[in-house]
């Protein structure tokens, strides 16, 4: 089987992030947003919070394109600062916001990504999880749909889908 993503087993805690950054850059080739993003002359990937990750993100995504659109990383302080853009990650220090972050982008088209284990069972979009030393993703199909996104059945037949878990 070929994979999309040419991921091998990781040497170390930063081989790791990087492997997160080079996934999430890969899902995003992978879901077409509605149209009214999907003209906009650049990509936008949100950060909220920060974290080891959110700076591996943000300098990966600096320098690559989707769908011959440069990508342009901007960091957030309120959830609301997201509304109009493609991805927002969600860094480790503001998990607690996570609640807070879904109502506020409730309605909206944002791709919603977090390193958190259960994000997706949450009501987010996609997370990572490691297995056997490799990094995996998990999408919640529901969520993206109910946002407009159309996700390839390529991406979801690697995914491990989820259901969001009403509390």
């Amino acid at each position: 089987m070929v994979s999309l993503f040419p991921l091998g087993p990781p040497a170390a805690a930063q081989d790791v992030q990087n492997d997160k950054a080079e996934l999430l850059f890969h899902i995003a080739q992978f879901i077409e947003w509605p149209s009214q993003l999907s003209k906009q002359n650049q990509f936008t990937f949100a950060i909220l919070g920060e974290d080891e990750l959110a700076s591996v993100l943000a300098a990966t995504m600096s320098q690559k394109s989707i769908n011959g659109k440069s990508i342009f990383v901007r960091c957030i302080r309120r959830p609301a600062d997201a509304r109009d853009c493609h991805i927002l990650f969600i860094a480790g220090s503001d998990e607690k916001r996570i609640p807070e972050v879904l109502n506020a982008l409730r309605g909206t088209s944002v791709l919603t990504v977090a390193d958190t284990v259960g994000f997706a069972a949450q009501g987010g979009m996609v997370d990572f999880l490691l297995e056997d030393s490799k990094v995996r993703f998990e999408i919640n199909r529901e969520q993206a749909k109910r946002a407009r996104l159309k996700i390839s059945a390529k991406l979801l037949a690697l995914a491990q889908i989820v259901v969001h878990q009403e509390p």
